[in-house]
């Protein structure tokens, strides 16, 4: 699957979540945050460096991750 805007990407997720239990991996926890960071600066740019925004992406992925995909570590 080629993911080419967020739409798809969480489609893959969905579907992912769906097929196996260990379904949010590193792999698909470093996707989400590359697209994440692409949005940030998309959005932000004017207000962030770009490395606060990849820094950003990067503790509200691991955030998610801890609160949401495993909240019982």
């Amino acid at each position: 699957m080629i993911v080419k805007d967020s739409n798809d990407l969480l489609n893959f997720l969905v579907a992912q979540s769906d097929s196996s239990k260990n379904w949010f991996g590193f792999q698909q926890q470093k996707m989400t945050a590359i697209v994440l960071a692409h949005e940030i600066a998309a959005r932000h740019a004017d207000k962030m460096t770009p490395n606060q925004v990849v820094e950003y992406a990067r503790e509200l992925n691991n955030l998610l991750y801890l609160k949401m995909i495993k909240p019982s570590t």
